[in-house]
């Protein structure tokens, strides 16, 4: 609907990821993609063999989509960590464990001890080995957002955050600063965590753990100076996740000016974490990140000239070991939809969701 498959299903050349891709920064050099190569022994070489071949296996089986809901069943993998389910394999390589560590991060804002083996699995089986993509823009998801606002902006109220959703007969009532509406059917898109906070009757809380993340935003300036970059840029054994290049899909041969997206996802305690996000002032945030930064620029301090920092408590659902069932709170006409029900952050799981709470929606209206 937005133009990005042709009839056959290729995707749209302007909006696929251009090469490069990603790299990764390891033992003061850049490589290409980010499994790590530089230096690894026999015995690492062998270990990510093997591992490739646990995943292909587990891919073949059709247990690990995306959608999630499309494969999932019960599987003792949910119960025991990433880490134990490496040593159950015997895979030591510090350059292995660091590429699957990563992936949790990456996805779940989760170490290999948060993270269910299952979830790490996941991460890499419900991929294609190579992938073509992924469909990206400067401004992120705010491109797909606009195209969907181009046919949906008269049914769009802004300025109208919701503050208490209650039962009404047989219908819901919606309550803002600004209106009430009475619905016959209430999507509730929000995280789930906030379910107590603004349903009526919703009095258990939400059995989610919730991983918190950093997302600053830097301007660089002469930016041709640090070299070519790719779109995702990585480095090895650092506490972030890196930092992707919003202008990457501009064509123009040059480009003086650039804007780096740096993703931090504070793995740990939730809570100890989300205290030390919301206590430390922007000064020192600012100092972690061109430190990180400068293991691969050292004159990094020299080209940005703004940074936008961005904190979020409660960003990524975890996946983890000790993960209780999903509540249930079914009351007619009332519909979850927010990609933490998956339990991993992914464009695809809201969609996923959105579209079937709006059926069930439909379904109810009819």
């Amino acid at each position: 609907e937005l133009g990005l498959l042709d009839a056959q299903g290729h995707g749209n050349e302007r909006w696929l990821c251009h090469s490069p891709q990603e790299r990764l920064f390891l033992h003061g050099r850049w490589q290409a993609g980010l499994d790590p190569e530089i230096a690894l022994t026999a015995e690492d070489r062998r270990q990510f063999r093997q591992f490739d071949e646990l995943i292909a296996a587990q891919r073949a089986s059709r247990r690990y989509t995306i959608p999630l809901e499309l494969g999932r069943r019960p599987d003792p993998l949910e119960r025991i960590s990433a880490r134990a389910w490496l040593d159950q394999n015997k895979l030591t390589s510090a350059y292995l464990r660091w590429h699957v560590n990563y992936a949790c991060r990456d996805d779940y804002g989760a170490s290999l001890d948060d993270a269910s083996a299952w979830a790490a699995i996941h991460y890499f089986a419900a991929r294609e080995h190579e992938e073509r993509g992924p469909f990206t823009w400067p401004e992120g998801n705010g491109w797909i957002l606009r195209r969907l606002l181009e046919k949906l902006a008269r049914q769009v109220e802004t300025n109208a955050m919701v503050h208490r959703i209650a039962p009404a007969g047989r219908r819901w009532r919606v309550e803002s600063e600004r209106l009430s509406l009475d619905a016959d059917a209430v999507i509730f898109a929000a995280p789930t965590f906030l379910a107590p906070y603004l349903i009526d009757g919703f009095s258990t809380p939400v059995p989610f753990e919730y991983s918190p993340w950093l997302t600053a935003n830097l301007t660089i300036e002469n930016a041709p100076d640090l070299g070519e970059t790719a779109w995702d840029n990585v480095i090895y054994d650092s506490p972030s996740l890196g930092y992707v290049v919003a202008t990457h899909q501009q064509v123009t041969s040059i480009q003086h000016r650039s804007v780096w997206t740096y993703y931090w996802a504070l793995t740990g305690d939730p809570l100890t974490q989300r205290r030390r996000l919301l206590a430390q002032p922007w000064g020192y945030w600012r100092d972690l990140i061109l430190n990180d930064l400068a293991r691969a620029h050292p004159r990094i301090r020299q080209h940005v000239s703004r940074i936008d920092i961005m904190r979020i408590g409660h960003a990524m659902r975890r996946p983890s070991v000790k993960r209780a069932e999903d509540p249930i709170f079914h009351r007619p006409g009332l519909t979850f939809a927010n990609s933490d029900l998956s339990g991993c952050s992914l464009f695809e799981e809201a969609q996923f969701h959105g579209v079937a709470a709006a059926q069930k929606a439909l379904t109810r209206v009819a």
